[in-house]
């Protein structure tokens, strides 16, 4: 099954640490699928990562009894939702990491040895639990990439692995968007993915998992051909929560002449396209960034270079509930991710309601594409550096010029969802039918 891609771009619009084993009555005597869930990334009110987690958890939870291994980075917030909810057939079990690693930053390179740390002894909880309490599926939410390997396939019972991402690359003719030191990390990035991606723990994951759920095109063609085909697209950011304030009942927001980028200030995340796209919008279109990183400061010169500084507010990172805020009182925001594998804060602008502006290009275009109101989303795919940086700002402008008055959500969750459960009943009597 796949999401089928759908907006075109045209000429204008386009507290206790310990682990403690539950057992669920609910899961006990029911019909309902039994799940285990690792899940290291798992949280709910967060974006990124661990927001989709948590969406996805929660997604699952509608059809089946999940017990869930989470890090402890997200237990907090998990026992805190739990004092607030009484769910039946949700459990989340804390798995330790090592000591040491509660002082250490988190950068990318130990962040993936604690993650791979915390995988094997997730294993090791996980078999204790599937002795007491037979499951019929063990599922691999987060982390999700597919060159990292996963316990979930060791267990004899049905695995799904995914939504997996980790392919997504920069395309060539907009480099120049990514600066020396993003070339160097592309560079970088390419190789380290290609190594571990090689590795046989990591080929044994995709050959033995049943289902392959992957977060976009790029990822499915990463993939041994003899699974190519049967692999599901399906993006996690499609599970993305936002919180009742922005929901409902809420007060009709004013959309003014302005465009909100949020993210990350990396440069994978492409605000620099977007400081660009800011040149050739309208005199009177104005862009609000919202977020923190090393590129702030390039990002305020090449401003002040391409003469739009007084057009560009910086305004640092935000609260969740005041990024959504602003989002839904913008008049477009604006995505230009140059490497992007999901993107919760699109999600979450179309959740909203707030039209967007999206570089069609990874797991950015996969989201986007699932909106039921192609009016209110502008894809422009990337071609050379200045017409693609000439589309975004016309977008930008269009929006501008008529602010929708809209406010309801134009993503497809339901069909997200109908996806997700048929990969589980897929996993499932697939199972059954080879032991008949």
């Amino acid at each position: 099954m796949e999401t089928n891609l759908g907006p075109r771009e045209n000429s204008i619009m386009t507290e206790d640490r310990r682990s403690v084993v539950p057992t669920p009555r609910s899961i006990v005597g029911t019909a309902r699928k039994r799940l285990l869930v690792f899940a290291y990334a798992c949280e709910p009110g967060r974006g990124s990562e661990p927001g989709a987690g948590w969406g996805l958890v929660r997604a699952l939870h509608a059809f089946a009894d999940c017990v869930v291994l989470v890090g402890p980075e997200h237990i907090p917030a998990i026992r805190r939702w739990e004092r607030q909810h009484r769910e039946c057939g949700l459990s989340f079990v804390e798995v330790p990491e090592w000591r040491w690693t509660t002082s250490e930053p988190r950068h990318r390179f130990t962040r993936f040895v604690v993650y791979l740390d915390w995988l094997r002894r997730a294993h090791a909880l996980g078999k204790t639990l599937h002795r007491q309490q037979r499951f019929d599926l063990v599922y691999h939410a987060t982390y999700s990439a597919y060159w990292l390997p996963t316990p979930a396939v060791r267990y004899g019972v049905p695995s799904i692995w995914g939504p997996v991402g980790g392919a997504v690359v920069t395309p060539r003719a907009l480099w120049n968007f990514l600066g020396w030191r993003g070339v160097v990390v592309e560079l970088i990035d390419r190789i380290a993915v290609r190594v571990f991606s090689a590795l046989p723990a990591s080929r044994r994951a995709c050959r033995l998992a049943t289902v392959r759920v992957v977060q976009n095109e790029a990822t499915r063609d990463r993939l041994p051909v003899s699974v190519r085909r049967s692999a599901v697209v399906l993006n996690h950011a499609l599970f993305a929560e936002v919180p009742e304030v922005t929901s409902g009942g809420r007060a009709r927001a004013h959309r003014g002449q302005h465009c909100v980028f949020v993210g990350a200030l990396d440069t994978r995340k492409g605000a620099r396209l977007a400081v660009h796209a800011l040149r050739h919008a309208a005199q009177t279109v104005h862009l609000d960034i919202i977020g923190s990183g090393t590129e702030r400061q390039s990002l305020e010169r090449l401003a002040r270079q391409l003469g739009v500084a007084e057009r560009t507010h910086f305004r640092g990172p935000q609260p969740r509930e005041e990024v959504l805020r602003a989002v839904r009182n913008a008049a477009a925001a604006v995505f230009t991710g140059l490497r992007e594998e999901g993107g919760l804060a699109l999600a979450e602008s179309m959740l909203i309601g707030t039209p967007v502006v999206v570089l069609a290009h990874g797991g950015a275009e996969a989201i986007a594409a699932c909106t039921i109101d192609p009016d209110r989303v502008v894809l422009v795919r990337p071609t050379d550096s200045t017409s693609t940086a000439m589309r975004i700002g016309r977008a930008m402008s269009h929006f501008c010029d008529s602010p929708s008055d809209r406010q309801d959500s134009m993503l497809d969750t339901a069909a997200a969802a109908r996806v997700l459960k048929a990969a589980v009943e897929e996993a499932c009597d697939g199972a059954a039918a080879r032991c008949a």
